[in-house]
């Protein structure tokens, strides 16, 4: 393999990608946490929550996980975010 080559690390039944209109603001909005399962994942998104509350001043806070980082999210979970939320904030560490 030459340096101009890339190999694709995702997955064949990985989502494809969409884009999404960016909201003015995230106050009175329905905002999902999305925890993809990873290490300690769950420590920044509790900080992220508690600067939303104090900063944006969502109207609701849903906190959902992933089974595995692995993969892609299952087709429920995507549907229960998509229908419940106005905003998904997905994060993670290590």
């Amino acid at each position: 393999m030459s340096d101009d080559e890339f190999l694709d690390p995702t997955d064949s039944v990985a989502v494809p990608r969409k884009t999404a209109r960016r909201l003015e603001s995230l106050d009175g909005k329905i905002i999902t946490l999305l925890d993809i399962s990873k290490a300690k994942g769950n420590h920044l998104l509790d900080r992220v929550e508690e600067l939303l509350r104090e900063r944006a001043h969502p109207r609701a806070i849903i906190r959902v996980k992933k089974p595995t980082f692995a993969r892609p999210a299952p087709e429920d979970l995507r549907q229960e975010i998509l229908k419940n939320s106005d905003a998904v904030i997905e994060a993670l560490a290590d």
